[in-house]
């Protein structure tokens, strides 16, 4: 299961049941292939496992045996190897062993381990039998995957289609087992999830100790189950290419290699679907004892790392990590707009233990559309699932791991909507995945020179004006609000103060104010420790992780561009405010700030995230990476390139998304006086923003 970037799916509405997935299971097993010589893969005896059919024992096969070498599929249709640790502690080896983009060799990289997870970085060409395309593109692959008792299972992107040679790229996850098992290990009754290219099945098979395999797709298993597919499990005639691995067949046609991976007490089987011809479509099978699963089976909050689209359909060759929470037969993702309803041992309305299904609608087009997912459980660590986009035929394969619950936050719990909660800096979480550092620079440098200006901000944060005339002695700290005082009590100025969402855990999520708390975790006497009153906008704390975050995504609370402009997902944003937790940096972010008052003045009651919708329109007025910003005279003449640009748009038009020009607090006319403020050089009697954010990050380099 994969994907390749290649034309949108048509927008047909269809809801995947018995009958369709058995339409896409016949269409799939015409599907053969052939062995890397092109000859006919297998023995050529076809079997028909517990209906009456005969295979003949194959060879036995080579399996590994455990340690850090794992073999298996990448689902977009290739066969790959892991090896840990290699050549290196704390390195990792990726070899493309069989492909059919053209991809060839050995990559390696780091890995760094966080919580469950590995992530892999910096990978790199290691001897000559790279592609010069894959070695170029080597460095901005994505790898991350967990190992859960010798299955090593994850998402692998940004994988440049090198045979297609057209900037291509593909994105699919790996499956790969450092203990394989012998065919009379394997016997059994199996639940899998089939795909190649866009179709996708469903359904149960069964392997007898000949290796005669029957398919029965979108249903349960049984010898006479209907539109029922024979095939063979034979021995891969390479083992020492392919340690452990199998060839399967069906209707007498090669599908593809199988891996098998051995676990305490049960096997896992990862089918590398090769296709019949170099036009055909390529996919990957992931097989499972067919187990019934209990009603909290997979109980928990999930990542589930599928392939990202664009506007169009299209496959970008990224990986996008949902959210996705389940209770009982209720099933929540970040990306479906309501919760969906689980059919436990079931698929296409039909029995079939150890696989989950389950329905909704949405609008697509102003048309309401149905669509259809699927899991297959493989441990309580690990699971895969096919999504149906909505108003289209295409199902998007992922794989899911466990996402761990953090520590819950008592001290928020109870916080409710209006009220000025207390929060600790450390606690914060973002709901943007950059800031616009030259805004922090700017404050820092200033903070260096006129330290008042420091608590006069803590002041403002907090609804409290300024500090008071005598308000700041020599023993003042930031991380210390009873050694300064301000002009008001807290919140006597809500409008200058910042706001949260209280969500699951009790954790407090910033809708405004990233940019303020992220200088108050740099600055003197700050830090993580520090605490800044805040106004809750709301509590939801009652929500699971995948509804809370739909619910801030229906209200427009989470800002999700990463500094390129490029889409993230809430599973990828940052877990603490401050220049080294994670946040990026978006110097379009930075610009606007720079315009303020200039081009533009925050309305009363400004939307959340008013900055970033200039920055999103803005990257089609000035192009940054033509303009030195460690040059003042350079970047002003960007700020009045922009201010100018704001303030010669209509109050009507549109600036991003739906934000109209007026809405953001557009100008009528060029702000003068604040460009000229803004221009004052360091050194001088009032030095400008702009200065002091170029001065001080000038200091920063080595």
């Amino acid at each position: 299961m994969g994907s390749r970037s290649r034309k949108p799916a048509s927008r047909v509405s269809q809801t995947i049941g018995a009958a369709t997935i058995l339409a896409l299971a016949a269409a799939l097993a015409a599907c053969g292939g052939s062995d890397d010589n092109g000859s006919s893969a297998g023995n050529g005896n076809t079997g028909n496992a517990g209906n009456g059919g005969t295979g003949t024992t194959p060879a036995a096969v080579q399996p590994l045996s455990g340690g850090s070498l794992y073999v298996g599929a990448a689902s977009f249709g290739d066969t790959v190897s892991v090896a840990l640790d290699q050549p290196a502690a704390g390195q990792l080896t990726l070899r493309f062993l069989d492909s059919r983009f053209g991809l060839a060799g050995t990559l390696v990289g780091q890995y760094k381990v966080e919580g469950n997870m590995y992530r892999v970085s910096n990978l790199a060409a290691s001897d000559s039998d790279v592609p010069a395309a894959l070695a170029a593109a080597a460095a901005a692959i994505t790898f991350s995957f967990s190992v859960d008792d010798g299955l090593l299972s994850g998402a692998l992107g940004q994988v440049p289609n090198v045979l297609a040679g057209n900037g291509a790229l593909l994105q699919g996850y790996v499956s790969a087992a450092n203990r394989g098992a012998q065919l009379a290990d394997v016997a059994g009754t199996y639940s899998y999830l089939r795909q190649a290219g866009d179709a996708a099945s469903a359904g149960q098979l069964a392997i007898d100790a000949t290796g005669a395999v029957r398919v029965c797709a979108g249903q349960g298993y049984s010898a006479s189950c209907a539109g029922g597919q024979a095939g063979q499990l034979s021995a891969d005639a390479d083992q020492s290419r392919y340690p452990g691995a199998y060839t399967l067949t069906l209707g007498g046609s090669k599908v593809g290699r199988v891996f098998v991976g051995r676990q305490q007490g049960s096997v896992a089987l990862f089918v590398d679907e090769t296709g019949a011809s170099a036009s055909a479509a390529t996919g990957n099978w992931v097989v499972r004892p067919a187990t019934a699963l209990a009603a909290n089976a997979v109980d928990g909050d999930w990542i589930c790392s599928e392939p990202e689209l664009d506007a169009s359909n299209a496959v970008t060759g990224r990986t996008r990590r949902n959210i996705v929470s389940v209770t009982g037969d209720a099933l929540a993702a970040d990306n479906i707009p309501v919760d969906v309803r689980l059919a436990y041992n079931s698929v296409g309305g039909a029995t079939a233990n150890g696989l989950l299904s389950g329905n909704w609608q949405e609008t697509v087009a102003s048309q309401p559309r149905s669509a259809t997912l699927t899991w297959l459980p493989v441990s309580r660590n690990l699971a895969y699932q096919l999504r149906q986009v909505p108003g289209t035929e295409r199902q998007l394969p992922a794989v899911c791991a466990p996402l761990p619950a953090p520590t819950p936050i008592a001290t928020y719990l109870t916080a409710a909507a209006g009220q000025n909660a207390l929060v600790t800096m450390a606690d914060l979480r973002p709901t943007q995945p950059a800031i616009g550092r030259d805004q922090i620079y700017y404050k820092l440098g200033r903070y260096a020179v006129e330290p008042l200006k420091n608590f006069d901000d803590a002041c403002e944060n907090n609804g409290q004006n300024k500090t008071a005339k005598t308000g700041v002695t020599a023993t003042s700290r930031i991380d210390d609000l009873s050694s300064f005082t301000c002009t008001k009590a807290v919140g006597e100025k809500p409008e200058d103060m910042k706001t949260l969402v209280v969500g699951p855990f009790g954790e407090p999520y910033l809708t405004d104010g990233h940019h303020a708390f992220s200088t108050v975790m740099e600055a003197p006497t700050g830090g993580p420790q520090a605490k800044m009153w805040v106004r809750v906008q709301d509590n939801l704390s009652g929500l699971n992780r995948a509804q809370f975050f739909r619910t801030l995504r229906e209200r427009k609370l989470v800002w999700l561009k990463d500094g390129e402009n490029r889409p993230v997902y809430p599973a990828d944003l940052p877990r603490a405010v401050g220049l080294n937790n994670g946040l990026g940096n978006d110097p379009y972010r930075s610009l606007v700030y720079f315009t303020r008052d200039v081009g533009y003045a925050p309305p009363s009651g400004a939307t959340e995230y008013t900055e970033f919708y200039w920055g999103d329109w803005l990257r089609t007025v000035v192009d940054l990476k033509q303009v030195n910003l460690d040059d003042t005279a350079s970047y002003l003449a960007a700020v009045r390139k922009a201010s100018e640009a704001m303030v010669a748009l209509a109050p009507d038009a549109i600036v991003s998304g739906d934000k109209t020009a007026a809405t953001l607090g557009r100008l009528d006319a060029f702000g003068q006086t604040e460009f000229d403020k803004l221009s004052q050089p360091v050194g001088s009697a009032s030095p400008g923003k702009l200065p002091y954010a170029v001065d001080y990050r000038g200091k920063l380099k080595p």
